[in-house]
Parts: C-alpha cells; structure tokens; sequence
C-alpha cells in the first residue's frame, strides 16, 4: 500500500457538507474566560474507493502560522506559547483536557502535545457482498467469497480457478493463503481496530450525512477543543493553525 494518507476535517458533526476548507473563528474570548468548546472529527480516506495508507504516531497540538511555538521575536502567539489550547479525544472515551501548545518544562503537559487514536473498528466494505462458497464454483480474480459459517473473515480470490467439491479449512489469521481447487485466496479481517496512535485508510462506504461513519470508525477520530484564556492575556488577534502530525509508509 503506497497511496498516502488522504487527510480531511469535519466541524461539529460527521456531515460531509461541514468539511473545514477555511479558518476556524473562536470568536472573541474575554481575559478569564473559557471558549465555546468545539468538536472535530479528523478523517483518514473519507469515502475512498481505494485503501490508502494508515496514519501511524498520529497527534494533535497547536503552532504559530509559520509552524513555531508562538515564542520567537516579532511573531509572539500567546495562544500557542502560553498552550490555551486544551482537547480531549473523544473517540478514546476520554472525560479530561490536556493543554496543548509549546508545552515546556513545568507545565501540565511538557511534550504540548496530544495524543490520536480510537477504538472504532473499521468493516470491510467487500463483506455485505462476499458470495457464500459453493462446490464447483468458478470464481474470478478479486472477487470476495465467505465460508459458509461465518468466521469474521472474507476472502479474496488471488487466482482465477474453480472451487473443489469439499470446502476448504479457511484460514483465520490475516494475509494467510487458501487453496480451493485450482482457486487461490487470501484471508481477510472483516473488522479492524488501529492501534495505538493510528487512523486506518481502509475504503469505505460512508455517506455524505455520515449516518454509516460507524462502519469507518478506525479510520477516524473525534476530539473536543477549546480555549482558556488567563487573566494575563493581551489583547489582539491570535492566528494560529491546529496541526494534526503523523508518518506513514
């Protein structure tokens, strides 16, 4: 799998129309004061009709709009620097907020950043139209076939060839080979749960009003963010960018 990750976000809801393509407004926030909070939802491959690459060591912290930690002379971004920021992610479950921002030695989270992830489980969308094996079957190249019984697997044919009389021992163990007559298939995970610090690129099937995103939920994530401004704060704008960090391969 070589196609890079294929990165979008979503303000407030899983709606496709609400895509973020321009800044995001805090509005103004008085000295003392809280912001609204305002809830992400950071995608990997929305909809793709082909897998692209996972998203791995995935986190999210704040910098200046030259990509600084708002400290450096003649570019001060007190939002950044003094970490108002704070999220929490929501597809981990998490009830707190972690500050985020330039972080630093003495400070609730000295690395400034926050670490991705979810326990959403991505289903592969070849599994609603796997066909059932049958004796004698001819089965073409990349198609999907499923035992009989279920086993949380499907299979993809890697070559053409037609099904014994006897059902094959199905492989449980993913990328694992079956041979079935003059057919070759490999074993697939139906369901699929990123680890830790991930966003899986799996296609997917999720509708414009994201009423299925379920079906896609290891392939992203959803955080809570807001802003807590200190007494000590300047007046004036801060611009700043909410940055989302990974690799890939």
């Amino acid at each position: 799998m070589t196609n890079a990750p294929q990165v979008s976000w979503y303000e407030g809801t899983n709606k496709k129309a609400d895509e973020v393509k321009k800044t995001v407004n805090y509005d103004t926030v008085d000295a003392d004061s809280q912001s609204a909070t305002k809830v992400f939802y950071i995608w990997n491959n929305r909809a793709g009709v082909d897998d692209c690459s996972k998203m791995e060591e995935v986190v999210f912290t704040t910098r200046d709009r030259n990509g600084g930690d708002g400290s450096s002379g003649g570019n001060i971004v007190e939002a950044v620097k003094d970490n108002w920021f704070n999220v929490r992610v929501d597809s981990l479950n998490e009830g707190s907020f972690v500050p985020v921002g330039k972080g630093g030695v003495g400070t609730p989270n000295p690395s400034g950043t926050k670490d991705l992830g979810t326990t959403g489980t991505t289903t592969n969308m070849n599994a609603s139209t796997a066909q059932v094996w049958s004796a004698n079957q001819i089965l073409t190249l990349d198609t999907y076939i499923q035992p009989t019984a279920g086993n949380d697997f499907i299979y993809k044919v890697t070559k053409a060839g037609t099904t014994d009389a006897t059902e094959p021992s199905w492989a449980t163990v993913e990328g694992n080979p079956v041979f079935d007559g003059t057919a070759e298939l490999v074993a697939i995970k139906i369901d699929k749960t990123p680890n830790a610090k991930e966003i899986l690129g799996f296609a997917n099937k999720t509708d414009v009003n994201g009423t299925n995103a379920d079906l896609a939920g290891g392939n992203f994530v959803k955080i809570s963010v807001y802003a807590d401004v200190p007494i000590t704060a300047s007046a004036g704008k801060n611009l700043l960018v909410q940055r989302v960090s990974y690799r890939y391969v």
